[in-house]
């Protein structure tokens, strides 16, 4: 009978031993498995912020740009504008000249200053292009700086 006892002691404690083990196990697992989805939460919410980001950028860039080109449209409207007015007004004056002498004198004054207001207006319209494009660009350029950031931070890029 004490060997019963004893064996039934023995099971008992083997079966507590065992429950312990297999409680320590799953509960080690569902601690492992509830840190994994926290993390994959947080990644997740990252990447959504990331992208929000992202498509702000492109929206501020695609303002930017927008903003720009009307700036140039109106730009050459004004200077189309300016022009026809000059060349009516030169070809008025051509009208009264007296003389050929006078005609030609009026012509070549009218064709180079129309020349130098066209390189002006060129010369200001690239300034002009090169800031639009600047401005459209930054936004896109921090994204950019953000991802390169981003990759050198978690060891993708070295």
């Amino acid at each position: 009978m004490s060997t019963v006892k004893s064996a039934t002691a023995a099971a008992t404690k083997t079966a507590k031993s065992a429950q312990a083990a297999f409680e320590q196990v799953t509960g080690a697992s569902s601690e492992a498995m509830r840190q994994q989805y926290d993390r994959s939460l947080a990644a997740m919410s990252e990447m959504s912020s990331f992208g929000k980001q992202n498509v702000e950028a492109m929206i501020a860039s695609a303002s930017a740009a927008q903003r720009g080109f009307e700036a140039l449209s109106q730009r050459a409207a004004a200077f189309t504008k300016l022009a026809v007015e000059n060349h009516m007004a030169a070809t008025k004056s051509l009208m009264t000249s007296k003389s050929v002498q006078e005609f030609v004198e009026k012509q070549t004054e009218y064709a180079r200053s129309s020349f130098d207001a066209y390189v002006a207006e060129l010369n200001s319209l690239s300034d002009v292009v090169a800031d639009v494009a600047k401005e459209a660009l930054q936004p896109l350029n921090e994204r950019m700086s953000a991802v390169s950031h981003l990759m050198h931070q978690n060891g993708i890029a070295r």
